[in-house]
Protein backbone atom coordinates (compact mmCIF):
# COMPACT_ATOMS: atom_id res chain seq x y z
CA UNK A 1 0.00 0.00 0.00
CA UNK A 2 1.73 3.25 -0.94
CA UNK A 3 1.56 6.15 1.12
CA UNK A 4 -0.99 8.46 -0.63
CA UNK A 5 -3.36 6.00 -0.63
CA UNK A 6 -2.80 5.69 2.92
CA UNK A 7 -3.03 8.52 3.25
CA UNK A 8 -6.22 9.13 1.26
CA UNK A 9 -8.01 5.99 3.39
CA UNK A 10 -6.72 7.82 6.66
CA UNK A 11 -8.57 10.44 5.19
CA UNK A 12 -11.56 9.24 3.85
CA UNK A 13 -12.51 7.08 7.18
CA UNK A 14 -11.68 10.51 9.08
CA UNK A 15 -14.18 12.24 6.98
CA UNK A 16 -17.29 9.31 7.27
CA UNK A 17 -16.38 9.76 11.03
CA UNK A 18 -16.99 13.25 11.46
CA UNK A 19 -20.21 13.42 9.50
CA UNK A 20 -21.74 10.40 11.05
CA UNK A 21 -20.74 11.98 14.43
CA UNK A 22 -22.70 15.73 12.93
CA UNK A 23 -25.07 14.46 11.47
CA UNK A 24 -26.33 11.28 13.85
CA UNK A 25 -29.01 13.50 16.50
CA UNK A 26 -27.98 13.44 19.79
CA UNK A 27 -31.00 11.77 22.12
CA UNK A 28 -30.91 11.86 25.65
CA UNK A 29 -33.15 9.09 27.39
CA UNK A 30 -36.13 10.91 29.39
CA UNK A 31 -38.74 8.99 31.27
CA UNK A 32 -41.79 11.38 32.03
CA UNK A 33 -42.56 11.12 35.96
CA UNK A 34 -46.10 9.97 35.27
CA UNK A 35 -44.44 6.82 33.07
CA UNK A 36 -41.11 6.31 35.61
CA UNK A 37 -41.34 3.14 38.34
CA UNK A 38 -42.15 4.02 41.80
CA UNK A 39 -38.62 3.06 43.04
CA UNK A 40 -35.49 1.04 42.27
CA UNK A 41 -36.28 -2.61 41.28
CA UNK A 42 -36.05 -5.08 44.26
CA UNK A 43 -37.01 -2.25 46.74
CA UNK A 44 -40.23 -0.57 48.06
CA UNK A 45 -39.24 2.70 48.37
CA UNK A 46 -41.33 5.10 46.31
CA UNK A 47 -40.13 8.37 44.75
CA UNK A 48 -43.01 11.15 46.01
CA UNK A 49 -44.87 13.52 43.48
CA UNK A 50 -42.83 16.46 42.21
CA UNK A 51 -44.19 19.81 41.45
CA UNK A 52 -41.77 21.70 39.22
CA UNK A 53 -43.53 24.59 39.85
CA UNK A 54 -43.29 24.48 44.07
CA UNK A 55 -40.21 22.44 44.50
CA UNK A 56 -36.63 21.60 43.06
CA UNK A 57 -37.09 18.51 41.45
CA UNK A 58 -34.25 15.92 41.34
CA UNK A 59 -35.24 14.98 37.67
CA UNK A 60 -35.74 19.16 36.90
CA UNK A 61 -32.12 19.59 38.64
CA UNK A 62 -30.20 16.70 36.61
CA UNK A 63 -32.39 17.82 32.79
CA UNK A 64 -30.76 21.50 33.53
CA UNK A 65 -27.28 20.61 34.43
CA UNK A 66 -26.93 18.11 31.81
CA UNK A 67 -25.06 19.32 28.55
CA UNK A 68 -24.06 17.52 25.66
CA UNK A 69 -20.29 16.27 26.58
CA UNK A 70 -18.46 14.56 23.47
CA UNK A 71 -15.61 15.07 21.17
CA UNK A 72 -17.70 17.43 18.82
CA UNK A 73 -19.63 19.47 21.70
CA UNK A 74 -17.68 20.19 24.57
CA UNK A 75 -16.28 23.95 26.18
CA UNK A 76 -13.22 24.15 23.92
CA UNK A 77 -15.05 23.20 20.38
CA UNK A 78 -18.54 23.08 19.25
CA UNK A 79 -19.93 21.31 15.86
CA UNK A 80 -23.24 21.10 15.25
CA UNK A 81 -26.52 21.72 15.62
CA UNK A 82 -26.49 25.17 17.19
CA UNK A 83 -25.77 25.42 20.72
CA UNK A 84 -28.96 26.03 22.94
CA UNK A 85 -27.38 27.41 25.81
CA UNK A 86 -24.31 29.18 25.11
CA UNK A 87 -22.15 31.14 27.03
CA UNK A 88 -22.25 35.27 26.91
CA UNK A 89 -21.18 36.63 23.60
CA UNK A 90 -20.27 39.68 21.64
CA UNK A 91 -21.59 39.75 18.23
CA UNK A 92 -19.14 40.79 15.66
CA UNK A 93 -20.72 40.54 12.60
CA UNK A 94 -24.40 39.47 11.55
CA UNK A 95 -25.30 39.26 7.97
CA UNK A 96 -29.19 38.39 7.33
CA UNK A 97 -29.25 37.31 3.63
CA UNK A 98 -32.68 37.48 3.30
CA UNK A 99 -32.77 41.58 3.32
CA UNK A 100 -30.74 41.14 -0.04
CA UNK A 101 -33.69 38.65 -1.83
CA UNK A 102 -36.14 40.32 -4.24
CA UNK A 103 -39.47 39.98 -3.23
CA UNK A 104 -40.98 37.83 -5.37
CA UNK A 105 -37.98 35.00 -4.66
CA UNK A 106 -38.54 35.68 -0.83
CA UNK A 107 -41.21 32.62 0.32
CA UNK A 108 -39.36 30.06 -2.24
CA UNK A 109 -35.93 30.88 -0.29
CA UNK A 110 -37.87 31.32 2.88
CA UNK A 111 -38.74 28.13 2.71
CA UNK A 112 -35.73 26.69 2.04
CA UNK A 113 -33.72 28.00 4.49
CA UNK A 114 -36.30 27.70 7.42
CA UNK A 115 -34.97 25.19 9.23
CA UNK A 116 -30.77 25.62 8.89
CA UNK A 117 -29.23 25.40 12.29
CA UNK A 118 -25.19 25.10 12.46
CA UNK A 119 -22.40 26.29 14.48
CA UNK A 120 -19.10 25.84 14.41
CA UNK A 121 -17.08 27.00 17.68
CA UNK A 122 -13.42 26.96 18.61
CA UNK A 123 -11.89 28.62 21.65
CA UNK A 124 -15.09 30.78 21.90
CA UNK A 125 -14.76 32.37 18.37
CA UNK A 126 -18.30 30.73 16.72
CA UNK A 127 -19.61 31.17 13.31
CA UNK A 128 -23.45 29.82 13.59
CA UNK A 129 -25.71 29.89 10.27
CA UNK A 130 -29.13 30.15 11.72
CA UNK A 131 -32.89 30.78 9.70
CA UNK A 132 -33.19 32.20 6.89
CA UNK A 133 -29.00 32.08 6.14
CA UNK A 134 -28.70 34.35 8.73
CA UNK A 135 -25.08 33.70 9.91
CA UNK A 136 -22.96 35.80 13.16
CA UNK A 137 -19.71 36.04 13.59
CA UNK A 138 -19.13 36.21 17.38
CA UNK A 139 -16.91 35.38 20.62
CA UNK A 140 -17.23 34.51 24.01
CA UNK A 141 -15.60 32.46 26.50
CA UNK A 142 -15.35 28.91 25.81
CA UNK A 143 -18.16 27.27 23.52
CA UNK A 144 -20.23 25.54 25.96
Amino acid sequence: MSVITQKLSIGVASCAMVAAATLTPVTVASVAHAESPTGVVGSSFAQPACDPATAICPQAVVQATASPNNIFQNQFWWIGPANPNPPAQSNILVFTPLSLVPGFLKPAYSWFTQNLNFEVCFLGASVKVGPYGTTSLSVGRGCN
